[in-house]
Order: C-alpha cells, then structure tokens, then sequence
C-alpha cells in the first residue's frame, strides 16, 4: 500500500462521520488538500492536512492550529473561507470552501504565460484580498500561483491557504536556518515559512513582516504569470535568498515585449528590495493596476465645424420634398384605386420633380468635403469623424432617456396619435364636403384641432417619444453620413483629390488608435531607402488591411455582447498590437538595424490574424442580418 494512500486512510478514519473524502486535489511542502463531503452539511468541501513530520512536531502543531483559526476569521470575496480548524487522532487539519476551477499555477502550467488583461485582473482582485487580510493584521506569507484560485465561470481570483499567515500583532519567533521541504520550498515552524522563488528579503532576513511581504510575493506571481519566468533564479536556496536580496529585477519588458508600461510599472515597484520603495497596501496596487478609461475622441476644429455645417436651402428643400411627395401619394392611391388610368406617368414625373432638390443638396456635401481635403484630412478623417458624432448622439440620446418608458409616456404617445388621426380624418372629410361650416357644428372641427394641439404640446413638454431609436438614427444620419461612408463617396473622394494619409496638423487628436499606428508606420515605410521599401513592398497593404480589420473589430464591440464581444475585442486587440509591433521594427530599421526577417514574419504572420477577423466580420454581419428591423 502506498503512502498516499496510507495517508488517505488515517485522515478519512479521523474524520469518519463528519466528512467523506473523495479524492485528493493537490500536494505540496506543507500540506495535502482533499476533496471531501460534509456529511452534516451535504455540501462539497476541501481539507487541507498538516504532514505528519510537521503534525507531529507540538510547536509547528500549535502554530498552525493558532494561525489557521486567526485566518479563518477573515471574510471577503476573493479570499476563501475557512469553516473549521481541528485536530482528530493526530491528524491536523482546516476545512474550507470547494471552488470549482483551476489555481493558477495550473493554468500557467498548461497555458503558459496569459494576456496582460488577464494578469491585471487576477493581481487587483488578489491585491484587494491581501488589502483586507492585511487592515485585520494578517499577512499571508505564502503567496503564489497554487495558492490562488481561478473560479470556473466567473473566472474571480480566490486567495487561498492563510493556513501559515501570521498575526503581525504578535511578536516574530527568533529566526531559523530554513529546511527545504520539497523544490523550492522551505517551512520551518520559525517565521521562514513559504516558496523560495516568493519569499520577500525582509522575510528571508527573519525580520517582522507586514503586507508589503505579500505584495512582493504578488509582483512574483505577475512576473511569472506574464513572461513565464522567475525574476530571479539561483542554483540553491541560499543562492536564490541572496539574488533576490542583493539585486535588482530584470525588466519585465526584457523578458516579455508586449506587457503595458503601467502594468510593468506596478509589478517592478513590488518587487522592490526595500519594502519603502513598494506600494503602501493593496489597495494602491489594486489603484494602480485599475483600467485606464477610454479617451474620449476630440475632433479637430475644422472637422467639428464641417460636421456642424448645415445647407441654407435645408428648409425649402424639405418643403419642396413634403409637397411633392404628397401629391405623389395621391397620384398613386388614384391609380391604385382606378380614378387615373394614366397615373404612373404622372406618378414617375412627380417623384423625379420630388427627388430633384438631393442634387443641390450632395452638390453641397460635396463642396464642403472638398474644402477638407484641401486642408490635408483624408476619407478616413471624415468617416471617423462621422462616428465620433453618431456616438455622441447615442451618448446624448441614452442620458435624455430612461431605458424603461413610463406608462404616462405610453399612454401621451397613444392620446397623440389618436388625436392627430380624428384630426386627418376630420380634415378628409372636410375636403370631400362631408362637413361644412355652414351646416356642421363648430366643435366638430375644433375638437380635433384642439385636442392634437394639447396631446402634441403635453408631449413635447414631457420628451414622449414617438420614433424608435433605430429610426431616429437613420433619419439623423442624412445625406452627408451616407454619402461618404458609402463606394459611392470613396470614389468622389479620389476624383476631389482627397489624400490617402491624413496631412492635417490638428487631424491625429481623435483618431483611433489604429488609425494613428497606421500613419506612423506608413510614414517610416515611405522615408526607408528604396531597396528597403522594394523588400517590404508588401507592407502598406498590409498597414491599410490591418487598420480595417481593426475598425470592423471596433465597431463589433460596440455592438455585440457576451462571449462574441470579448472575441472582437481580443481581435481588436491583436491587430493593434501586430501594427504596434511593425512601428516598432521599422523603426530599429531606422535606427540601423539591417534586418528585415522579422517584418517579413510579421507579414506572414498580419495575413493570418487577417483572415481571423474577416470570419468575424462576417459573423457580425450574419448578426445584423437577423437582427429585425
């Protein structure tokens, strides 16, 4: 029989009748974790087991037994809780909460290193469980991937196993010489208790600790999580004590390119020597690593003001459009009805008189692009800028509204339409002689007009909505929006002489990012020696393809939700991040590097990530498809 399983044995035999193990979950230096049911409860749990060799030490025993029921008192939901701190037939032991999932160890150790993002994430929630433990006067002293939970589903950051946290109230033991008790750990039932890669200089110098020995141990874990590498490494566990004592980190950029500055700023202050040099307490680590908020697109001036220039001859062309419309209406229900069998002549005539004002109003979108272009902004200037303004509108639209109608509302906006119809009816009947002033009564025809005059005022007064968003949108996007963002306006655009980039000295303000990695990177492109750019001809398209796929990625997030918003935003992610990286490599170009095999693999690689977002742009546009109207 082996040992694992003699040990199975011992603790289900010293806990016969208040819990079932079912199997183990994980091993390590200081302890065994078993999956289990608690009989009383019916729930799943998990016990962690002191080692025999620790339990049966009396002083590592009470040290435990002390230091796990101060931990259990902790409670927050990113720590897990622990029910029950025992001792039962020699074996000693804490229950706490089942978490379905993974730690992180485990993922690191099947996934590798993880995105930035996912990093971020798990470090705040964490920072904020040691934030907690620590205003209560805990420090965990053994924070790592395995000690850290992933929950299936939610993906929440637990921090587990406070079972060798110690209470900074009481006064440190006198320090030991460590043992190591399994790779790389050491646990001694002196205060050097914890994983050697973690263990923080003040901790391994035996001094007292307070939470700023955690938070090193945290910029550990971010270090690893993200570059798939220990900050320092030792050929023995003093070897690594002393590194870890005596040296700076290695830059974490050194080891992993793409990490954001701020993301790399917060995890090299934790891994200060000197605990004064690091972040005073989860919380401002928690702060520092908070998500920056997206930067509102500024126009430039010239744009904001051809975006709010409107055509003179609006107003009479609208009436124009009204009238004629009316009477085309009228021709057609003849000729339906059969009064004018000579009605589509007429009908064709009177809509070509109707749509014959759109000529002068396109003549004057088109003049005011032109003046644009001249001022150096380029098609994609204007397209940008009609999204900044149709966001804004959304923006305005959400604040001036409730997203649930009040019945008042329902019923203003049913009273209005009602009294507007007795109106048109009342009217209809006055023209066909049905009433007359003569002969009716007077209230007749002023009962209607009265009535939509104080439904119309009433509603207005109170911002009733009569016309769907959807609707609202398409009506105020007019001609200009359509124009330009559609084949149509592309090819004006060309014939007007509108740049390809962007030339305007006030234009890079409300780019999005894309678009403004993509001028960089053009601009180097066309500043390279001509045999350079004949060995990376291929490149601008592969610039002007990447900024498209990441705009269709854009404009996915900001309608899709769930699951298929979080893939168009790691698409985003990943063409922005491949066109960051074609900048930077044109430019060690620039600054003499005379190699152009990774462009060349950048390229390859640009084609693939290409192909990725046309499947989700099609899949977007399947979406929209269905999506009613």
């Amino acid at each position: 029989m082996s040992s694992a399983t003699q040990e199975f044995l011992a603790v289900q035999s010293a806990l016969i009748g208040e819990y079932s193990l079912q199997r183990e979950l994980g091993r390590g230096g200081m302890g065994v974790v078993y999956l289990a049911r608690d009989v009383q409860l019916d729930r799943d749990v998990a016990i962690k087991v002191l080692p025999p060799d620790l339990a049966a030490n009396p002083v590592a025993r009470e040290r435990f037994l002390r230091e796990a029921r101060t931990a259990a008192g902790l409670s927050h939901p990113h720590i897990v809780p622990i029910h029950r701190v025992g001792e039962a037939q020699g074996v000693v032991f804490f229950v706490m909460s089942y978490i379905a999932g993974e730690t992180l160890g485990q993922r690191l150790r099947t996934q590798g290193p993880l995105p930035p993002a996912v990093v971020s994430r798990v470090l705040r929630e964490v920072a904020w469980a040691l934030a907690y433990a620590h205003g209560r006067g805990i420090v965990h002293r053994d924070i790592k991937p395995d000690n850290i939970l992933i929950e299936a589903g939610s993906g929440r950051a637990m921090v587990t196993d406070f079972g060798i946290a110690s209470d900074v109230a009481r006064d440190a033991l006198p320090g030991a010489l460590p043992t190591v008790a399994g790779p790389g750990v050491v646990s001694v039932p002196a205060p050097l208790m914890g994983t050697a890669h973690y263990i923080s200089p003040e901790h391994a110098a035996g001094v007292p600790l307070d939470g700023r020995s955690d938070l090193y141990a945290l910029g550990v874990v971010g270090y690893l999580a993200l570059s798939g590498r220990y900050p320092f490494e030792g050929e023995s566990v003093p070897a690594l004590l002393l590194a870890q004592a005596t040296q700076r980190a290695p830059s974490l950029r050194s080891v992993a390119p793409g990490v954001p500055a701020v993301l790399e700023a917060a995890i090299a202050r934790c891994l200060a020597r000197d605990p004064a040099e690091r972040f005073a307490d989860g919380e401002a680590l928690a702060a520092a690593l908070a998500p920056a908020p997206e930067p509102r697109s500024q126009l430039a001036p010239g744009l904001r003001a051809w975006l709010a220039a409107r055509n003179p001859l609006m107003l009479p062309y609208s009436g124009w459009m009204a009238g004629f419309s009316v009477l085309t209406m009228g021709n057609l229900v003849a000729w339906v009805t059969g009064n004018r069998p000579d009605g589509p002549a007429d009908i064709a005539l009177l809509a070509g008189i109707t749509a014959a004002p759109l000529l002068p109003i396109i003549g004057y979108h088109i003049n005011q692009a032109r003046r644009q272009f001249r001022a150096g902004h380029s098609l994609a200037d204007l397209r940008a800028a009609i999204e900044v303004a149709r966001r804004e509108r959304l923006e305005a639209a959400a604040l001036n509204h409730e997203d649930e109608e009040s019945s008042l509302h329902r019923v203003l906006r049913y009273a209005t339409f009602g009294a507007g119809s007795w109106l048109a009816v009342t009217f209809a009947l006055v023209v066909q002689g049905v009433l007359h002033e003569n002969r009716s009564p007077i209230w007749m025809v002023l009962a209607p007009v009265g009535a939509t005059l104080l439904t119309v005022a009433v509603s207005n007064a109170l911002d009733v909505r009569f016309v769907s968003p959807r609707v609202r949108e398409w009506w105020l996007s007019g001609v200009r929006d359509r124009l330009w963002n559609s084949r149509v306006g592309a090819w004006l655009a060309r014939k007007l002489g509108a740049p390809t980039r962007s030339r305007a000295v006030d234009a890079g303000g409300f780019r999005a990012t894309e678009s403004a990695l993509g001028v960089a990177a053009q601009e180097l492109y066309d500043a390279l020696p001509s045999v350079q750019r004949e060995a990376l001809r291929e490149l601008p398209a592969t610039l002007a393809a990447l900024e498209a796929q990441a705009a269709e990625a854009r404009a996915a997030v900001a309608v899709l939700e769930g699951a298929p918003r979080e893939a168009a935003a790691k698409r985003l992610a990943g063409t922005v991040a491949a066109l960051e990286t074609l900048r930077l490599d044109l430019l060690r170009l620039h600054a003499g590097s005379a190699d152009l095999a990774p462009l060349t693999t950048l390229i390859d690689a640009a084609r693939h990530l290409g192909d990725e977002v046309d499947r989700l742009v099609d899949a977007r546009a399947d979406v929209d498809r269905l999506l009613p109207p």
